[in-house]
């Protein structure tokens, strides 16, 4: 999963957007049950279609047909989410299991896809030198080296060191605008702070000693220790927050509470459960009442709507694990007012 990916489906607005969850097994491609399983959703979202009225099953069962042709013979994850509207088609492969069902609404489904970016915590390092700097993308299972006209960034013979500071400058500022993530640097800690300014990035640690020609998997199993640390400080300081913005009177709980404060761009930071989910009926006054009912009006999982509104509003939603925010009614905020 990735960012602009995500940001795309999450603006895209169409009745019927139907998202299809599923688990598969880590392999070169889909086995047979997992096609199998893959064909009963299917099944299952093209009889809820057939309940709408004015919408054709057939072309939207055709479509997700097609997704699971494409997809059966690539590698497999641990899930994946396919997407499917009048207008796109996707399959995400996603790196954590889910729950598996059908949603049909207005909008793709993207809690789980929202939840695996942050699960696989995808980060860059950076590997810095007097004499080249090296750009790498990450998740949990591996580092890509990036590789264009531009990276890795090699010194001239006789550049002075600051028309040296001021390409690798460029070239990092403009790497971190088109991928705002954190970073991981990477070198001799002298070479380090002298190229890279700490504070114009996200980095959240380092690794010292010389990495000009550390192989990726090498530098991966280096960095990795450092991100999970990361993971669980930003969940510890989400949970500090709430303790803050409760004093400060800036906290809301339980969804009825937020639901509405999330549409209204009131949520600077949403804490919520991994598992939770809530499938509900909105009234005439904008109040949920929880259903197992799968009617056109029913808002398969107000939990991913109010993730969706959460970030569109500029706010930003960290995962923590079942159980955690029990005393919050499995979600809770900071306001920004």
């Amino acid at each position: 999963m990735n960012r602009s990916l995500l940001d795309q489906l999450q603006q895209m607005r169409s009745f019927p957007s139907i998202t299809i969850l599923m688990n598969t097994t880590p392999s070169a491609m889909l086995n047979d049950d997992e096609q199998a399983s893959a064909r009963r959703l299917i099944d299952a979202a093209s009889q809820r279609l057939s309940k709408l009225d004015g919408v054709d099953p057939g072309v939207f069962v055709a479509r997700m047909n097609e997704l699971l042709a494409t997809c059966s013979d690539e590698r497999a994850g641990h899930a994946l989410a396919m997407c499917v509207s009048s207008d796109h088609s996707v399959v995400v492969t996603l790196g954590s299991a889910v729950d598996e069902r059908v949603v049909i609404d207005e909008t793709f489904a993207t809690r789980d896809l929202v939840a695996d970016l942050h699960r696989t915590a995808v980060y860059g390092v950076l590997t810095v030198s007097d004499a080249q700097v090296r750009a790498f993308l990450g998740d949990r299972q591996r580092l890509v080296e990036q590789r264009s006209g531009q990276w890795p960034l090699q010194r001239p013979d006789d550049t002075s060191n600051t028309i040296w500071l001021q390409q690798v400058d460029a070239a990092v500022r403009a790497l971190h605008l088109e991928n705002p993530i954190p970073v991981v640097t990477a070198g001799v800690d002298r070479s380090t702070s002298r190229w890279i300014d700490a504070e114009a990035f996200d980095v959240v640690g380092h690794i010292g000693g010389n990495h000009d020609r550390t192989a990726a998997s090498e530098l991966h199993t280096l960095v990795w220790p450092v991100v999970l640390d990361w993971k669980a400080l930003r969940q510890d300081r989400a949970l500090k927050q709430l303790d803050q913005a409760r004093s400060a009177k800036r906290y809301a709980s339980g969804v009825d509470e937020i639901w509405p404060l999330a549409s209204e761009g009131r949520v600077d930071l949403l804490v919520v459960e991994d598992d939770y989910a809530l499938s509900a009926r909105i009234d005439n006054n904008g109040h949920l009442h929880p259903t197992e009912d799968r009617d056109r009006d029913v808002v398969d999982d107000v939990v991913d709507e109010i993730i969706e509104a959460v970030i569109q509003n500029g706010g930003h939603t960290t995962f923590v694990g079942p159980s955690t925010l029990d005393q919050h009614g499995s979600m809770a905020a900071v306001l920004r007012f």
